[in-house]
């Protein structure tokens, strides 16, 4: 005999409000990641109905549930019902409980939000197939077309206008080291510091090799792209480098903005009583903290897709280890911190979430 089908509200479920300027009046918009999709509400009632829902019912029970809270004729909490089970606000119960709620608990609903949205998104080759266009290089081109009659493309370059910047010294005045010896020495090499104390030539080579410009690419639809040592998806670069100094022989302590334009230290004003931030898991007195942050809407201009935080990350991976190859070839210890008080560093740097959070951060020391 089979048993009685029982529901939960769908635990990804969230409303928003839809965005300004689309409409004179704004609509309720129930976003579902489990179905990759958005649906607009009737009437804010919908939500008051679904909040009163805090467990497993049948649906003879949903039926009555709505009928107390909302007043509705009997006819109308069972077509409602049924409403809210087809378009998933209300879907079957697992037998082993929620399974979003264990990824609540531990505070990772974001990335289990994240995880449906991508997880079945087409690609664009698969989108072509059900298209008109002929191939994806036509769909690609049309669409940058678009994008670039409503808005230009983000800036290349990030610049402070500061009263104090600092010319690194040319990559070419560092020591020389070849790239078979960098890979053997990071790969096989002792972790410990082989150098007294941190300089400008050799921070200037680290911040070159992970974030300096190599050259230009002029492309027809989106503009300049910058060539860098290190690859980045479309060429788009959202990777910024910032710099506290600590201690090092000549140059002075504080807080930087690594310029790609001028390969230079471009001194922020938020190093006034410049103190070492607390930092987990760092088990040695640093010389520098190099901070990766992000400029989202570089990637996001072009790839307006949920797949394009993890071309973000992988972004963020080919620097990283960049700069654990360059700062070890160059003898100095290095460690990367993925764990940290996001609003704790990023106000310590002077970077805003929203604009360009700040992602991960590196340690080069100077001592054992």
């Amino acid at each position: 005999m089979t048993g009685t089908i029982e529901y939960t509200r769908n635990g990804l479920l969230s409303v928003t409000t839809e965005q300004a300027g689309r409409k004179e009046e704004p609509s309720l918009l129930a976003v579902d990641p489990l179905a990759t999709r958005t649906s607009e509400l009737s009437s804010a009632d919908i939500i008051r109905g679904l909040a009163e829902l805090d467990g497993r019912y049948s649906r003879d029970e949903l039926e009555d549930t709505l009928l107390e809270t909302l007043d509705l004729p009997t006819n109308a909490a069972a077509d409602l019902v049924a409403d809210l089970i087809e378009v998933g606000f209300l879907r079957p119960a697992d037998r082993h409980g929620d399974p979003t709620a264990s990824w609540a608990a531990t505070g990772w609903r974001a990335a289990l939000e994240y995880h449906e949205y991508v997880r079945d998104y087409p690609f664009i080759d698969e989108a072509v197939e059900n298209s008109e266009y002929e191939d994806v290089e036509g769909m690609e081109t049309e669409i940058i077309q678009e994008y670039r009659a409503r808005e230009e493309p983000p800036a290349i370059y990030k610049d402070y206008d500061v009263d104090e910047r600092i010319e690194l010294p040319p990559v070419e005045e560092a020591e020389r080291v070849s790239v078979a010896d960098a890979l053997s020495t990071s790969l096989f090499g002792r972790a410990d510091s082989t150098r007294d104390a941190l300089d400008a030539r050799t921070l200037s080579a680290i911040l070159y090799f992970a974030f300096g410009e190599t050259g230009k690419l002029q492309t027809e639809h989106q503009g300049p792209k910058l060539r860098k040592p290190v690859p980045s998806g479309g060429a788009r670069h959202p990777t910024e480098g910032y710099v506290a100094v600590f201690e090092a022989t000549d140059l002075p302590a504080g807080i930087y903005h690594y310029s790609v334009r001028d390969h230079a230290l471009e001194r922020l004003p938020t190093d006034t009583d410049l103190e070492k931030p607390l930092l987990w898991g760092i088990d040695s007195d640093p010389a520098a903290l190099i901070g990766c942050t992000s400029v989202v809407e570089r990637s996001m201009w072009r790839y307006r897709e949920p797949r394009t935080y993890r071309v973000l990350l992988h972004d963020l991976g080919h620097v990283l280890e960049t700069l654990r190859i360059a700062a070890r070839a160059y003898g100095l210890s290095t460690m990367a911190g993925f764990k940290f008080d996001d609003a704790y560093l990023e106000e310590f740097f002077g970077v805003d979430h929203a604009e360009e959070p700040l992602l991960a951060y590196a340690a080069l020391s100077a001592e054992p």
